[in-house]
């Protein structure tokens, strides 16, 4: 049953972040230089979340229904047993609101560096890792910045 409730829960939250994203999504400013813009990307990924959150809310609520013991379960023992995913969503939260602050590439390498101490069993060849990152950032910055020309946001100190 305490799955159920936290499936249930989940879906929940998942929702609220998929409006809360797609408002986010909305407010990205269209440059007119084609078919599909910044916002199109994002409206996608937005789309299939709230979908899937709304078919795991959908299956939850059945699977509660068929269920006849109920118990109550205390937020607080929710968010402490799934503590990895808590931080993931505050990790994700503080990328989004650094990312026009200090720009893409600052901003991606600290947060995929928080990312990994958070959700790494073992914390070996951390140097190895981070210098990994760094590389993928730096490859995905010539793809999109220097290939694709597709703007990433610069941040206001650089």
């Amino acid at each position: 049953m305490a799955n159920v409730k936290r499936d249930f829960i989940n879906a929940i939250i998942l929702l609220a972040f998929s409006g809360f994203a797609y408002f986010g999504s909305t407010q990205i400013p269209i440059q007119g230089l084609g078919k599909t813009e910044a916002d199109f990307f994002p409206t996608i990924v937005i789309s299939v979340l709230a979908i899937l959150s709304i078919c795991l809310l959908i299956i939850s609520m059945y699977r509660m229904t068929k269920e006849k013991r109920m118990e109550k379960v205390a937020i607080r023992k929710v968010i402490k047993r799934n503590k990895k995913v808590v931080a993931t969503f505050g990790l994700f939260a503080g990328y989004v609101f650094l990312l026009p602050y200090i720009g893409y590439f600052i901003a991606s390498v600290l947060f995929l560096i928080s990312l990994y101490i958070v959700l790494a069993p073992t914390k070996n060849k951390l140097g190895l890792v981070i210098l990994g990152m760094i590389g993928l950032i730096l490859l995905l910055y010539v793809i999109f910045q220097q290939a694709l020309s597709v703007f990433l946001p610069p941040g206001m100190f650089f």
